[in-house]
């Protein structure tokens, strides 16, 4: 049983809100989805810079996005749980409190640690705004019909923001700087924040329902060493000892979460949601968009900028046919959504996704950026789909009251793919760059001395590309054009081998979720507590 908390006017919390207030929550929800999902994207077109500034390796160009994406996976669940239990709308302002502040921390850091310390601080207020985001629609907009549109305008959000950020981030960089794309969130936020403290209604709230704070900690714990791990594994050699031990550490946090979800009095992530029709396809999905051209699109917003010679506003702007394909797509799955089971359209737009980012791959040194464009479109297509889609299904696991937890638990998955892929891919980028720039040294006729040497290898596999000439020492200027040749031929060998990777992960997501929903199809039961509204996602 939910205990319905009253608000001081007396009306049940629990209650709808009117036409009017479910349209403030709508834009507030959007308006605030949008900002955290920028961040996650946003920063790609502030790589090159933050590279070049901090004169950082790959390693810790990949924890600025897995810093935030982490802690996010891990807190998710949690937070959905708080917000059920002490009310979505105190959790949402105090998710808004704590990005804003963040962001303006994160414009001030000074050392790549600094960033990326922040960069997990942001992320633990973006997972209370992600965890009470949907619910709080689900809210506003009991009516069915009148809740699909209004989550149809809530994945087109998040998809123009998922892919809006290259641009927006290009341009802001461009005039002003990498710290502006921080600074910028700062006058939103607030202007969010208080919309929502004076005008947001509160949602029910469940008594009884605690955090499951031993198993946030295990997942985090986790995910931290396994990527960690990934991030590590060129450097040390993959089997070092401490890369061995990263991996065993991982297996066994991890495994320690899944066993500790069965017996905890309040999991972290509802046992009965998993054992659903649907959710394993569902679930496949979710982690394999963003473990393939979400995460891929971080490093090829680099190669555009250090190897083909973009500014960061040419490269966002050469991204934006996957931002204008996503937002055709996004409303349209939406509308097919209710004629096509998510058993078919799930594994369909992850097909869209896997096909264009294979389609990215084998670029040549003769190219241009419009090699991409094929694959940039219909990967777009996926993406914009797929999010939308995917926010639907979350809602069909779980009633009205625990829809906290069943979005959050997608969510939770969506992070858990980008930072593994982002890891994944960013270690075989670093791999195939360094390989491809150490031949290209030996087949130079003077040999580069051991220390220039190493520091040249670890530019280019950081993807530094033709800018590498930018800090040759003097010495070497009479080489400097063979070694930017080298540089950006390692860079090209990179992100095809990348993509590669990335292609083959898309595959295997799109024939195992498949595989997953059949399976289920000719298993040909449903949950008997199950309510009708969810048969369209069977």
């Amino acid at each position: 049983m939910s205990t319905i908390a009253t608000s001081s006017g007396g009306k049940p919390d629990g209650s709808s809100a009117s036409p009017p207030r479910a349209r403030l929550v709508l834009f507030l929800v959007s308006g605030a989805i949008f900002m955290m999902m920028l961040d996650l994207t946003v920063v790609s077109a502030a790589l090159a810079d933050i590279r070049r500034d901090f004169d950082t390796s790959i390693d810790g160009l990949q924890w600025v996005i897995d810093a935030y994406a982490i802690p996010m996976a891990g807190l998710l669940l949690t937070f959905a749980t708080l917000g059920d239990r002490f009310g979505r709308k105190r959790l949402f302002l105090a998710g808004m409190t704590v990005f804003t502040a963040s962001s303006l921390a994160l414009a001030l850091a000074g050392t790549i640690l600094q960033l990326n310390i922040l960069r997990a601080v942001q992320s633990v207020g973006a997972a209370m705004i992600f965890a009470t985001a949907l619910p709080l629609l689900a809210v506003a907009y009991p009516d069915p019909a009148k809740r699909a549109k209004a989550i149809g305008v809530y994945g087109a959000v998040m998809a123009s923001a998922t892919v809006a950020g290259p641009v927006l981030g290009g341009a802001l960089v461009t005039q002003f700087g990498w710290r502006s794309i921080f600074t910028v969130n700062v006058p939103i936020g607030i202007v969010l924040g208080v919309l929502a403290l004076l005008r947001m209604p509160e949602s029910a709230r469940m008594a009884g329902r605690k955090a499951d704070w031993p198993g946030s900690l295990l997942l985090t714990g986790g995910l931290v060493t396994g990527v960690f791990g990934l991030t590590r594994g060129n450097a040390l050699g993959w089997t070092s000892g401490t890369v061995l031990g990263l991996a065993a550490g991982a297996a066994v946090l991890l495994t320690g979460f899944v066993a500790w979800q069965f017996k905890a009095e309040h999991p972290l992530l509802d046992v009965s949601m998993v054992r659903k029709r649907g959710f394993t396809g569902t679930a496949v999905v979710s982690i394999g968009h963003m473990a393939t051209l979400m995460a891929a699109s971080n490093y090829l917003a680099v190669f555009m900028i250090n190897t083909l010679g973009y500014t960061p506003l040419q490269m966002g702007l050469r991204l934006l046919p996957v931002s204008g394909a996503a937002l055709i797509s996004a409303p349209l799955a939406m509308v097919f959504a209710k004629r096509i089971p998510f058993a078919v359209s799930l594994p369909v737009t992850m097909a869209f996704v896997a096909l264009g980012t294979w389609l990215i791959g084998d670029f040549d040194a003769g190219d241009s950026w419009t090699h991409f464009l094929p694959g940039l479109v219909i990967g777009g297509l996926g993406l914009g789909a797929i999010t939308a889609v995917n926010q639907a299904a979350s809602l069909t696991f779980a009633s009205d009251e625990n829809a906290g937890m069943a979005s959050a638990t997608f969510g939770t998955l969506r992070q858990v793919g980008l930072a593994v892929g982002v890891a994944g891919l960013g270690a075989m980028f670093n791999h195939a760059a360094r390989g491809s720039a150490a031949d290209g040294l030996d087949a130079l006729p003077g040999a580069v001395p051991p220390g220039p040497r190493e520091q040249f290898l670890e530019a280019a596999g950081s993807g530094a590309g033709r800018s590498v000439a930018d800090g040759l020492p003097a010495q070497f200027q009479p080489i400097a054009s063979d070694l930017s040749h080298i540089a950006a031929s390692a860079s090209i060998d990179g992100l095809n081998s990348m993509i590669g990777l990335a292609a083959v992960i898309g595959a295997v997501a799109v024939l195992a979720s498949a595989l997953a929903f059949g399976v289920d199809h000719l298993r040909g039961t449903r949950t008997p507590a199950e309510p009708a509204r969810r048969t369209e996602g069977a």
